[in-house]
């Protein structure tokens, strides 16, 4: 069974509003859905709501990251390995996440990062709804629902020759897009004060609200590591303020690094017509200058670094080695 169901998605704002609508309409079916959406916009959250309310919701609910394990261990975490299959195999094997998935959903997370050589075993999954473990000499027939999830556009990994195209047409049957957190940004207030009543319960604090000229502050960010990032930043915020409201000098020193350019002075910001600058390039760069700073906050540790920022270990070692490039 699912831990979450749509009253956990949080949000006003139109864009979500038709995407939960969406999303509760391709849910009732068992149809495969591909959800696409950037880093932090809360893919999971909606894979479980839609099998809380799916015709096989009270089957179980079953998620794995395809981008945080090496090919050889994805394999056998997804099939399964008999006894002997390889060296160091568990006495007696191992059953595989398609058939603990059995009679629920497998909810298969950054898909688009799949290598090559498992892409056509999945595909065979989603055809023919029969596995194989690795060492195994018997197929064995799982019933299931397979909803994967991207933050690649997965069509250009096709043309790249880096995502099988029947493989990409076989999980696109349904699909949903789910809005960045810029898309969206009048759910932002609902956002945090969720966020600071957890922070609250979690970590004891008396976090009361945000002064309203912090909150236009946080309404102006971009959120490039999306509703996640919002929800550290909280943490951060409930954390390190020393009043009940948290002001604006602590977001704006917290914002900082250089990622954050404060409003425009009145006068200059007549002659724009009320405009803001944000002087931060794209979201790529974005991305690299949070990572490169984040980095040396955490002292080089990978593994509690890719914890903090929200995404797989595989994804930050690829863009900490595009850091090391560009600083070459």
């Amino acid at each position: 069974m699912s831990k979450y169901s749509f009253d956990d998605i949080i949000g006003e704002s139109q864009i979500i509003k038709n995407t939960i609508s969406q999303a509760k309409k391709i849910g009732k079916t068992s149809t495969t859905i591909l959800i696409a959406g950037e880093t932090g916009t809360g893919k999971e959250l909606f894979a479980q709501s839609i099998h809380s309310i799916s015709p096989r919701k009270d089957g179980p609910f079953v998620a794995i990251n395809c981008a945080a394990l090496p090919e050889n261990l994805l394999e056998s975490e997804l099939f399964g390995y008999e006894e002997g299959a390889f060296t160091g195999a568990r006495k007696g094997g191992k059953i595989g996440l398609f058939e603990l998935a059995h009679g629920g959903t497998i909810f298969l997370d950054e898909v688009g990062e799949m290598p090559l050589s498992l892409q056509g075993r999945l595909l065979r999954v989603l055809q023919e709804r029969e596995v194989l473990r690795v060492g195994g000499d018997y197929i064995l027939n799982v019933d299931i629902r397979v909803i994967a999830a991207t933050n690649l556009n997965l069509y250009e990994r096709v043309k790249e020759g880096k995502f099988r195209e029947d493989l990409y047409f076989r999980l696109n049957i349904l699909d949903l897009r789910l809005p960045a957190l810029r898309e969206r940004k009048e759910d932002i207030p609902l956002l945090l004060r969720n966020f600071i009543r957890e922070m609250n319960a979690k970590h004891d604090t008396k976090i009361k609200d945000i002064e309203e000229s912090g909150m236009e502050l946080l309404k102006e960010y971009n959120w490039p590591g999306n509703i996640r990032q919002l929800e550290n930043f909280t943490e951060k915020m409930c954390i390190l303020s020393n009043a009940p409201i948290i002001n604006e000098s602590l977001i704006e020193q917290l914002l900082g690094n250089g990622l954050y350019q404060k409003k425009a002075p009145k006068a200059e910001k007549e002659k724009q017509g009320d405009t803001i600058t944000l002087d931060i390039g794209n979201l790529k760069d974005i991305e690299l200058q949070i990572i490169k700073e984040a980095s040396k906050v955490f002292k080089g540790d990978k593994i509690l670094l890719a914890e903090k920022l929200g995404m797989s270990r595989t994804t930050l070692w690829k863009r900490l080695k595009e850091i090391e490039d560009m600083e070459q």
